[in-house]
């Protein structure tokens, strides 16, 4: 009998553009990733200190109300339980490589962004 693969772990999108998050769970997903999708910075750090097993990326969105995702993404660098998550930053600012370098993302994505180069982000962090 063969062994299985061990399950993937989830995906955290966190977008407060509706269209937005519904089109990337449901690529993903098409693509065999599990999911979770939270609409602010703030509901991502609640899904975070809910879910014991961490998501192997967090695909944040820059520009949101409430948290911004630089507010979220110093939050998660000051706590350690979830610094060590990876995390691509999605924006239309046209200054997003620069700002990516001081959040100390994995990666970044100009929004709009196409289909391989949101894929490659997430292979490279999720297999």
């Amino acid at each position: 009998m063969a062994d299985l693969p061990p399950p993937r772990k989830t995906i955290l999108i966190v977008d407060d553009e509706l269209s937005i998050r519904s089109a990337l769970a449901e690529l993903l997903e098409d693509e065999g990733y599990p999911v979770a999708v939270v609409r602010t910075g703030q509901e991502a750090i609640q899904y975070l200190e809910q879910h014991p097993l961490p998501p192997c990326l967090i695909l944040l969105d820059m520009m949101m109300p409430e948290m911004t995702g630089l507010e979220f993404r110093r939050y998660q660098q000051e706590h350690p339980p979830l610094a060590d998550i990876p995390v691509v930053a999605m924006s239309a600012n046209l200054h997003l490589a620069q700002a990516a370098q001081v959040l100390g993302v994995t990666d970044y994505l100009q929004k709009p962004f196409d289909l391989p180069t949101l894929m490659a982000a997430v292979v490279r962090n999720c297999g």
